[in-house]
């Protein structure tokens, strides 16, 4: 056989086998493609987990500052208070060892100290709700960081999930086996919920409001 016969056996040999369909257990063509999608979904969620996280991690310690002043505000307010008290009691043991007399000046300076007792008693009053309401806002300032603290850890786990998805869904991409991706799909599912159980915390009013 001459060789341009030989060489058009071969050529025909090379065709057919071009032909056969690839064996039943074979990938599909569709799992590299489905992969790749699902990793880079997986990777976007993963990056907006982190952000947010971020975010949450901030806001928390903003929360925590904030509750800081408000109690060294309401310490100083409370410190504030015990002054004016110590001044009123003061007022008030020289107003009762004046009307111990009985003669008029020494009563008129009684009428006096009882009238500055109850100017320092009206000044502790609205002292203490000046307290009170700082340490209101520092009780609501340590709530709203309590409340980023959680969304940060649903953050957190999402970040997680997502993660460990991308990973398994790479081994799959390698092996070639739709059950890996599966696990990988399944840990993107967790990520979400845990992404949309972050997104869905109820944070409420900051402490100003």
């Amino acid at each position: 056989m001459r060789g341009p016969e030989i060489a058009g056996v071969m050529s025909e040999g090379f065709e057919v086998e071009a032909r056969i369909e690839p064996p039943e257990g074979a990938p599909r063509s569709w799992l590299i493609p489905a992969i790749a999608a699902t990793t880079a979904a997986l990777a976007v969620a993963a990056a907006l987990s982190s952000l947010l996280a971020g975010e949450a991690a901030h806001h928390s310690l903003a929360a925590l500052n904030e509750a800081a002043i408000f109690q060294s505000q309401a310490s100083d307010q409370w410190n504030f208070y015990q002054a004016e008290g110590i001044k009123r009691h003061t007022f008030e043991v020289q107003r009762d060892v004046a009307r111990l007399q009985a003669d008029p000046p020494h009563l008129g300076l009684a009428a006096r100290q009882d009238a500055e007792a109850r100017r320092y008693a009206s000044q502790q009053a609205q002292i203490r709700r000046d307290a009170e309401a700082l340490e209101h806002r520092r009780d609501a300032a340590e709530a709203l960081s309590q409340r980023y603290d959680v969304r940060y850890e649903h953050l957190g786990r999402a970040v997680a999930f997502f993660q460990i998805g991308i990973v398994v869904c790479s081994v799959a991409a390698i092996v070639r086996l739709p059950a890996l991706w599966y696990l990988g799909l399944a840990g993107g599912l967790a990520g979400a919920v845990s992404l949309l159980q972050a997104i869905s915390l109820p944070l409420g009013g900051g402490p100003g409001g």
